[in-house]
């Protein structure tokens, strides 16, 4: 069932339950201080401009020490080591600084982040989906509030893909809106729904519920139709999914497995069967984090070719790639970022983020080493990697 809204001419997102969020309310802008053809597997079409992003000189980040101070709460981490640590602001060590925080940017958890050319668009359990607009304030940029859109349910995934911005909620219920106005339901799933991407135009969609669903559009009335589920097979309720290749690859609770997108029969479970939290693509490879806090790297036939350590930060929950370096970045559950340089795998730093709270989403907005944190708490970081380092 589709529900037409109204467009607008300039082409921006509108919808008929969006409230204006006003600045200031309910909102508190962060000033952290800051200075003024892809390897990955994702869309890099819809980047943050960040020209002006590169730093000044004379323009500092704030000081800081890499891997913070303990904080008065005591909590045992991996290998047993002390992990309530202060956040910093600055990290040194790869040339890392933050530019801003908005604190209670959503009242929990941010759950996912997509970038448009509208905007950067989050979603949180508060059931909220907010559009930010970076701004600029003297060489420091800020992240402005400009739409709030009320959803029936807990936000968990998003995705933008030729012109619909994609949610899916805790229910089950995948909400699509359309850049002119057109709003969509696709009702399948009996979970939260953890994972969307679209191949060929076709929608796929990863739950909870332990089920695969592909959607078909209607484009004449722009609606969704589910052709096929599946779930013999698969590793447990779905957390991840990515196509590499002739391949699905689907992470899940118990492991890793391979789809054969021609038959769509699972061809491969991969070794080990232990929880798969994020995939990403990096030339032709797919680098897998799982929750014990190892990455494997495996290539489109599934053979392992790398193996990291168990990171010190303990679990990972999410990854994002920066063409800065080029990096990955690896979100943890006590609120650090680890990054890894590529091609090498190198173990380059980690530092905390984040006072304690879970990393819950991490995006890459730009091509100048900007990234954006979203917090357990519901605080939104904008963050840069600067090459040559970071201005004094």
């Amino acid at each position: 069932m589709s529900e037409r809204g109204r467009g607008r001419r300039d082409g921006s997102w509108t919808w008929g339950v969006v409230a204006k969020t006003a600045a200031g309310k309910g909102q508190h802008r962060g000033r952290g201080r800051g200075s003024g053809g892809s390897h990955w597997g994702h869309d890099t079409r819809h980047v943050l401009k960040a020209d002006a992003l590169k730093p000044r000189r004379g323009a500092g980040w704030g000081k800081g020490k890499e891997k913070g101070e303990k904080g008065k709460g005591k909590g045992k981490g991996h290998k047993g080591k002390e992990w309530r640590r202060k956040a910093v602001v600055r990290v040194d060590a790869d040339a890392i600084g933050r530019h801003c925080e908005v604190r209670a940017a959503h009242g929990s958890s941010i759950q996912a982040m997509v970038m448009t050319e509208q905007g950067i668009y989050t979603v949180s359990q508060d059931k909220t989906m907010k559009r930010w607009k970076p701004t600029r304030n003297g060489s420091v940029f800020e992240l402005v509030p400009e739409v709030s859109v009320p959803l029936p349910d807990s936000g968990h995934s998003l995705l933008f893909s030729n012109g619909w911005l994609f949610c899916g909620l805790w229910d089950g219920q995948i909400q699509a809106f359309a850049q002119d106005g057109t709003q969509s339901v696709l009702k399948g799933h009996s979970k939260r729904v953890t994972t969307l991407l679209v191949h060929q135009g076709v929608l796929m969609t990863g739950s909870a519920d332990k089920e695969l669903r592909l959607w078909q559009m209607d484009s004449a009335a722009k609606t969704f139709n589910c052709t096929h589920t599946i779930e013999e097979s698969l590793p447990g309720p779905i957390n991840k999914i990515h196509v590499l290749g002739g391949h699905l690859f689907v992470g899940g609770h118990y492991g890793l497995a391979m789809l054969d997108l021609a038959s769509l029969k699972v061809t491969k479970l991969l070794p080990p069967t232990k929880s798969v939290t994020d995939i990403l693509e990096f030339q032709g490879h797919v680098i897998v984090a799982y929750s014990e806090g190892v990455i494997r790297i495996f290539d489109a036939e599934g053979n392992l070719k790398t193996e990291s350590k168990a990171l010190d930060a303990g679990p990972i929950l999410k990854l994002a790639g920066l063409d800065s370096g080029p990096r990955v970045l690896c979100g943890h559950a006590h609120g650090q970022v680890s990054t890894i340089q590529l091609p090498s795998f190198e173990f380059k730093t980690e530092f905390q983020a984040l006072p304690g709270h879970k990393v819950d989403s991490l995006l890459c907005a730009g091509h100048d080493g900007i990234f954006l944190i979203g917090s357990q708490d519901g605080s939104l970081q904008l963050w840069q990697r600067v090459e040559g380092g970071l201005p004094g």
